[in-house]
């Protein structure tokens, strides 16, 4: 199983992005391309708003990345 990174919460999102016009990490329009980002946790009180969002792709400029895993200690 590969690493994703977590949507952002759907309070962070614009209109677009929620809509799954955007990308949820930079904002850029989703012409073609596009693939699922997973989804966007939110409630507000007992309603579920959580939503299926998209990115542009893995190598989003915006997209978190994988944290190092080199085994030191801090």
């Amino acid at each position: 199983m590969t690493w994703r990174p977590m949507p952002p919460h759907v309070s962070h999102l614009t209109l677009a992005q929620y809509s799954g016009w955007n990308c949820c990490w930079c904002g850029t329009p989703l012409v073609r391309g596009a693939r699922s980002a997973g989804r966007a946790p939110g409630m507000s009180g007992a309603h579920d708003l959580s939503v299926e969002v998209y990115e542009c792709g893995p190598l989003c400029p915006q997209r978190p990345r994988r944290p190092s895993q080199t085994g030191e200690i801090p």
